[in-house]
């Protein structure tokens, strides 16, 4: 009885070389599908030529990611060294880390962000808005936010990946074109830093 039962065990492993561990073109049941141009199948009819073109071009962009995720890696250990080395040193490496987070986003709103924190705060009455710490106190919401740079707002997008679509100007105005083309620069200075020479 233990022998058969060893035996059940043993028949449910997956073997290697079974359809278990084939590609999913393999896994078949006897049904015909229709193939078509893009379609993931393995046609025959498609030349050694085309593979070789792609296969060639397939090399060379992976040689090149691999080179460019060196470059990254070796530039994120500087990086992180040198916030370990302003640690050492007794720096609040936290703040550091906010203030550049900060520097990042729209300046104007980070502003109106902050008022407002305070405000509640506040309305909380939470030392921290008010009273004994205060922190808020001399923040203030600018008037207008016309006082937003667009080119800057556009730049500090680029440099920091975010998607074009986060152009917050109206389509056509001089304000989403110089966020625009600021944003454009932006992703240039970042392809520019990790370019492979």
């Amino acid at each position: 009885m233990a022998e058969r039962a060893k035996s059940k065990k043993k028949s449910g492993k997956k073997l290697k070389g079974t359809v278990a561990t084939m590609p999913k073109n393999a896994k078949g049941k006897g049904k015909s599908r229709k193939r078509g141009r893009g379609d993931n199948s393995g046609d025959r009819s498609v030349p050694d030529e085309v593979y070789e073109r792609h296969l060639s071009k397939i090399e060379s962009t992976a040689k090149a990611m691999d080179k460019a995720k060196e470059a990254y890696d070796q530039a994120r250990g500087v990086h992180q060294n040198a916030f370990k080395a302003a640690k050492e040193d007794g720096c609040n490496t936290d703040a550091i880390r906010i203030a550049r987070k900060l520097d990042k986003l729209d300046h104007g709103a980070v502003v109106i962000d902050y008022a407002d924190v305070g405000r509640v705060l506040t309305l909380m009455r939470s030392p921290l808005g008010s009273g004994q710490l205060d922190l808020f106190g001399g923040i203030s919401a600018p008037e207008k936010a016309a006082t937003v740079d667009p080119a800057a707002q556009g730049l500090r997008a680029g440099r920091a990946a975010e998607p074009a679509e986060n152009n917050p100007h109206p389509p056509g105005s001089a304000e989403f074109q110089a966020w625009a083309e600021n944003w454009a620069a932006g992703q240039k200075e970042n392809a520019e830093k990790f370019a492979v020479h």
